[in-house]
């Protein structure tokens, strides 16, 4: 939005600029109008830019800057920017007078040139870095002006086309690597994690590419001096093969994108960026005189488009569309819906750690006051360290069996809680992602669908898989800064009503606008929340503002806003008169990751991790919140949730209260990622870090 409102002001101050200068005549007058409008739309950017650098938006890109400006935003802008787009361009003429054309031709370039090119190497474009790059662009295109002054040769109309040819392939294999073939391998490889169909998908890729590709080749043509076009188009030659060889024998193994950053050491950074380098250097020095390697070089691209156009092909051809159900998925029916008596409600805040509630409390006390009928269980530890396989422990309590390949379908197929809960004529509301679910409970589920109709954003979409696909073909130096989450991923498409774990704001806004009410007919309800939490990046602040950039708001300050969702939760359990009846759980499906370096071999890990345990019961009250020391752990979890509705819970283990604080045994925590297998094992308090102890760690 925010870019079509500057081009609307750019065409305005574009259109003053070539009427008003009367030395531009001839068949030029439409390079010389698009030159203008370019110009005065790097400029409105930079004001915009310059104004938000000055109100403290220093790291955000513009657009981010503006992500959710309403009408009003704009018309606050609007104004000043009216005066603007017809006093600069007037200004503009008088300041520099015949130099002006030259300037506008000069600075054109400069721009298209330098911020690709920031763009690539960044990632993004702070507002800081386009307000430094734009002096440097325009001073650059005035000191010319004034020291070469003269007219730029450009590309004649009638050899435009076998300019663009030259340049064909090139571009090419760039566009069909970064936005079709990786994004769609990615899509065929993890079709589990994609949200939506593939056909919609390969054409917003397709259509992508193809505006991308035209964008790219008409920049160059249009903007670029002729002697520089060779060289322009050679330098995407040379990052296209050095990206293929990048992606295809370099990267090695990538970490998963689970919010951890992965590091290289710094000789290996060094020589990866050198290879590139050579490679680059190599294709445009060898390529630019010598026609022979030029061909070559195109041939290169050429089978670089060829041999992935074929790989896709087949990838399309074996790839199973019927495994997965796009169609399903776990909706928010049901979640402001409670029984009239004895309910169960549990609200899972990812990651939350018991260390991080411990330093908010220590900060202000009165962070727990609305969990004085609470019991805090700070000697509690989780199952798993992970969220695909902590989830179906929680709903499950099957005991991980490391003979078994696949936890998920396992825990499922070995438990039947669930169905317990159901044959005490309770409702079941499981609100997490459908894919940490089996089939076999989908029956039990209220909230599951299967005929939800999700749609792809399309400039959303493209822009995610391009980074994406600029993750696996830049080198390591380059790739801290594309790196994506599931998250990102998963909003590509959706619906209105699925469940999000990744945005919380949508279940407190519902809250607020909806609030709580009884479903009729029913007498009890057992609502499982998975709720985002103070998980890595944070977007969600303690005051309820929403930061899609994810760099504003800290671990502490989404966690306190989490908590304050569940706090009004509560309240408007309260105002239903409900609160007594209701049995409450808040934990977290695991505490703080990556206790381990995995390059140590001491057994001992770096710190400890605690899930959340804060629970009341039926009925209960206190003063104030009760701490309590019993080595509890999510084996509990279930066992309390049967009791609570009254089912038989014998096999699942002891309910929180069972556990005594002098009790004494031992509880196991398993690390299973990125193809490695660590087993903990914690005797004494879950707080001592020497209390911790690796069993056995297997590294792939």
């Amino acid at each position: 939005m925010i870019l079509l409102y500057i081009f609307v002001f750019a065409i305005i101050s574009g259109c003053i600029l070539i009427f008003s200068d009367r030395r531009q005549k001839g068949e030029s007058i439409v390079r010389y109008g698009l030159k203008s409008i370019v110009f005065f739309f790097a400029l409105n950017y930079f004001l915009l830019s310059a104004v938000k650098l000055c109100l403290g938006s220093i790291r955000n890109t513009l657009m981010e800057s503006f992500w959710d400006a309403e009408i009003s935003t704009y018309i606050h802008y609007g104004i000043p920017l009216i005066a603007v787009c017809v006093v600069a361009p007037v200004l503009f003429l008088l300041l520099f007078a015949k130099r002006a054309r030259c300037i506008v031709a000069v600075f054109d370039f400069l721009w298209v040139l330098v911020m690709p090119a920031a763009f690539i190497l960044s990632g993004k474009i702070s507002n800081v870095a386009y307000c430094l790059l734009f002096v440097l662009c325009m001073l650059g295109s005035v000191a010319y002006s004034f020291i070469f002054y003269g007219e730029i040769e450009y590309i004649e109309k009638q050899k435009l086309k076998k300019y663009l040819w030259d340049a064909f392939p090139c571009i090419c294999a760039w566009v069909v690597m970064t936005g079709i073939f990786l994004p769609n391998e990615l899509f065929l490889s993890n079709s589990e994690e994609f949200s939506a169909g593939f056909l919609p998908f390969f054409l917003i890729c397709l259509l992508g590419s193809v505006l991308m590709g035209v964008l790219i080749a008409l920049t160059g043509a249009a903007f670029l001096p002729k002697s520089l076009f060779r060289i322009w188009y050679l330098a995407i030659a040379g990052i296209s093969c050095a990206g293929y060889v990048q992606n295809l024998f370099l990267n090695g193994a990538l970490a998963a994108m689970n919010g951890e950053q992965q590091t290289w050491p710094i000789l290996v950074q060094i020589v990866n960026v050198g290879i590139w380098l050579l490679i680059i250097g190599v294709v445009i020095a060898g390529a630019y005189h010598n026609k022979t390697i030029r061909n070559i070089c195109k041939g290169l691209c050429i089978y670089i488009v060829l041999i992935q156009v074929a790989t896709l092909g087949w990838l399309i051809i074996t790839a199973d569309f019927g495994e997965n159900n796009k169609s399903a998925a776990l909706t928010t029916q049901g979640s402001l819906e409670i029984g009239w008596e004895n309910n169960v409600l549990v609200f899972v805040l990812d990651n939350f750690d018991s260390s991080w509630f411990e330093a908010l409390y220590d900060e202000d006390p009165t962070i727990v006051e609305p969990l004085s009928d609470f019991t805090f269980y700070r000697n509690g530890t989780s199952q798993f360290a992970h969220t695909d396989t902590a989830i179906p422990y929680m709903l499950t309590g099957t005991k991980w069996d490391e003979q078994q390949g696949n936890y998920l379908s396992y825990a499922y197929q070995n438990s039947d809680a669930l169905n317990r809960i159901a044959q005490k004529g309770v409702k079941i509301g499981i609100y997490t992602d459908l894919p940490l679910l089996s089939e076999s409970v989908y029956k039990e589920i209220e909230n599951y669908s299967d005929s939800v109709t999700r749609k792809y954003h399309f400039a959303q979409t493209y822009a995610t898989m391009l980074k994406t696909s600029m993750y696996k073909v830049m080198p390591f130096v380059i790739k801290p800064s594309y790196e994506y989450y599931s998250d990102e991923i998963n909003d590509m498409a959706g619906a209105k009503n699925i469940w999000s774990i990744h945005n919380d704001l949508l279940f407190y806004n519902r809250l607020l606008e909806d609030g709580l009410m009884i479903q009729e007919g029913t007498d009890s309800v057992f609502r499982f929340y998975h709720m985002r939490g103070p998980h890595a990046p944070f977007y969600l602040s303690d005051d309820m503002k929403y930061d899609a950039t994810g760099r504003e708001v800290t671990l502490e300050s989404q966690a306190r806003g989490s908590l304050k969702i569940v706090y009004e939760y509560l309240e408007r359990l309260k105002t239903l008169g409900k609160y007594d009846d209701a049995t409450i759980i808040i934990t977290a499906d695991h505490g703080q990751g990556n206790i381990l370096d995995s390059e140590q071999n001491s057994g001992q890990p770096d710190k400890t991790s605690r899930p959340i345990f804060l629970v009341k019961s039926l009925k209960e009250h206190h003063e104030q919140m009760e701490i309590s020391d019993a080595p509890v752990s999510q084996k509990q979890l279930l066992p309390t949730i049967l009791q609570a509705f009254g089912a038989e819970y014998d096999g699942y283990g002891k309910t929180f209260e069972e556990i005594q604080d002098n009790e004494r045994y031992e509880r196991t925590y398993i690390d299973i990622y990125g193809g490695h297998t660590i087993q903990f094992m914690i005797h004494g308090h879950a707080a001592e870090l020497e209390n911790w102890s690796v069993k056995e760690a297997v590294y792939q």
